[in-house]
């Protein structure tokens, strides 16, 4: 059965092979192209006006000076950087590099930075508001007035009067009481 099996295969493969053909191979012309043609270029007479693009509210924007900046970098890995602006903008930060507290992606120690300083603006009410910050192992940690403080989660107990009576209703027992009868089937 299994020779029967290959010898049908052996002659699908035969069969299924071109014949060779001896006829002469057909020639064919290079294609030739031609250079495209362009219509030309449109002229406007007149030049077309374009309207000015929308100022959005901002047409009086002008650019804010900034009256003070440096930025301090001795090369031993501390930095300390300030910088405001004649619309009231302020920030100081300074940096100390502090080994050991981080690690890396791959859980291996890696030296970080403490970083301290603190920013100011004046706010649409006139207002100046005045932010703080110390960032380290601890997280960033901003204090200032403006930010929201935790709602206390432990409140004393109110004192109650011993002679306090709870009031009780005025109605009495209802009239009619229907009584729950379970019906089985």
């Amino acid at each position: 059965m299994k020779l029967f099996i290959i010898a049908a295969l052996a002659l699908v493969a035969v069969a299924d092979r071109p014949q060779p053909s001896y006829r002469p191979r057909p020639t064919y012309a290079a294609p030739t192209y031609a250079a495209p043609t362009y219509a030309p270029a449109p002229t406007y007479k007149p030049q077309p006006k374009y309207a000015p693009a929308p100022s959005y509210g901002h047409s009086s924007y002008k650019p804010i000076a900034i009256l003070e900046q440096e930025d301090v970098h001795p090369g031993d890995g501390t930095y300390s950087s300030k910088f405001s602006t004649e619309n009231g903008i302020y920030r100081s930060e300074t940096g100390v590099p502090v080994p050991g507290y981080g690690k890396n992606a791959y859980g291996e120690a890696e030296d970080l930075y403490r970083q301290e300083g603190s920013w100011s603006y004046t706010n649409g009410y006139g207002e100046e508001v005045k932010v703080a910050f110390v960032a380290d192992e601890n997280g960033y940690q901003p204090s200032s007035d403006i930010l929201p403080t935790p709602v206390p989660t432990e409140y004393p107990t109110p004192e109650v009067d011993p002679a306090y009576v709870e009031p009780q209703p005025s109605y009495g027992k209802p009239a009619y009481q229907p009584t729950y009868k379970p019906a089985y089937n």
